[in-house]
């Protein structure tokens, strides 16, 4: 789906769903129709060459403890099986 990005002379987007605000334009306003590619956000658009400038969309909390979720299961599992190992040669 497209999305109708509306920036100024710096580069600043002044008016798109990611936007959610408003801010006062700095000089002319321009226009972009793009496509965002899944998982990234626009930081603002490189007015020499009209292309967005994107970022990665920051990992939200539940992603970041479910990140050390899986790593301390991982952990605890390898420590488990040193214990056994351990055991089985006493």
């Amino acid at each position: 789906m497209n999305t109708l990005i509306i920036y100024d002379i710096t580069g600043t987007i002044l008016s798109s769903p990611i936007t959610g605000g408003y801010i006062k334009p700095t000089g002319e306003l321009h226009y972009l129709e793009l496509e965002i590619p899944e998982g990234k956000i626009i930081k603002s658009i490189n007015t020499e060459t009209k292309e967005p400038v994107l970022e990665d969309i920051p990992k939200s909390d539940i992603e970041k403890l479910q990140e050390q979720v899986n790593n301390l299961a991982q952990a605890n599992a390898e420590l488990t099986s040193i214990v056994a190992m351990g055991n089985s040669n006493a």
